[in-house]
């Protein structure tokens, strides 16, 4: 696994010119950066250069290969060019050498399945700073705030403390299309690229309330089969009013489970309908539902 991270950081695309003296490679300054965030300490490196100058050895090289470390500016100065997109493979590499091998069994849960979950996060935003990949959002002040977003699928499971991360995908403004991009058009080429990919995994998607969209469910079921999205009662009318009328009816039958947190005994009610729409159309998705 270390090695495929190492043929992958070596091949990433050079942006300087040929002319320019170049000290550092491309593959140094990946792997330091892969370092910080391995270590999960911003001053990493710099601990090694010390350490170098006083020891004559670093756990950067050691440890991680680092032929020479470059500093935080020669870092971002090589690796700002670089696509994300040049790094995918690996990640999903990665993932596959996990699950041919079996590492990912203990993952499986519902209806012996693996749960990828589908979310996005933000992860920088500024009023000052931007480029002409940001998303932008009107502030209640009028000013804007530009932010990246990315949605960032991951295996999960419960009672796994670990979570293995899948290739992301960048919300960012996309050619030929004039509305802004957002997170659920994002997931949407998502499952469009990797869908196939992870089907023979057999996958249940998770997503929250705001993948539970009519038009997102048959993207994410044309990729597996299996959704298991989490719906706002305040958010899709027909279901809650459909749910509603089932319940008066008596329509479905109670599930009664009983359960103790410390010394407090509970015991929790369900009901549940199926086949419910998601809204009043004929081409609705039909859905269960907690009622």
């Amino acid at each position: 696994m270390i090695e495929k991270v190492r043929d992958a950081f070596r091949a990433l695309p050079d942006a300087r010119k040929q002319s320019n003296a170049r000290r550092y490679e491309m593959e140094d300054a990946a792997l330091s950066a892969f370092a910080v965030f391995f270590s999960q300490s911003p001053s990493f490196l710099d601990s090694q250069v010390r350490m170098q100058k006083q020891l004559g050895r670093n756990n950067a090289s050691s440890l991680f290969g680092v032929h020479e470390i470059p500093c935080d500016n020669q870092i971002r100065n090589l690796l700002d060019p670089v696509p994300p997109e040049t790094v995918y493979p690996v990640l999903a590499e990665i993932g596959d050498a996990l699950y041919q091998q079996g590492y990912l069994a203990e993952f499986r849960s519902i209806n012996d399945t693996l749960l990828i979950a589908l979310d996005g996060t933000d992860f920088f935003s500024s009023e000052k700073i931007s480029c002409a990949c940001c998303s932008e959002t009107r502030l209640k002040n009028d000013r804007v705030l530009y932010r990246h977003i990315a949605v960032t699928p991951v295996l999960v499971a419960p009672g796994q403390a670990n979570a293995i991360p899948l290739p992301p995908e960048f919300v960012q403004p996309q050619d030929g299309q004039d509305k802004q991009d957002c997170e659920l058009a994002a997931s949407a080429r998502w499952l469009a690229r990797w869908g196939e990919h992870y089907r023979p995994w057999r996958i249940t998607y998770l997503g929250d309330d705001l993948y539970c969209h009519q038009s997102h469910c048959p993207a994410g079921a044309g990729a597996t089969g299996r959704l298991l999205f989490t719906r706002k009662l305040e958010s899709h009318a027909t279901p809650l009013r459909v749910g509603r009328r089932f319940r008066a009816q008596r329509a479905t039958r109670p599930r009664v489970q009983a359960r103790r947190v410390g010394k407090k005994h509970f015991t929790d009610t369900y009901r549940y309908a199926h086949q419910v729409p998601l809204r009043n159309t004929d081409d609705a998705v039909e859905c269960g539902q907690r009622i």
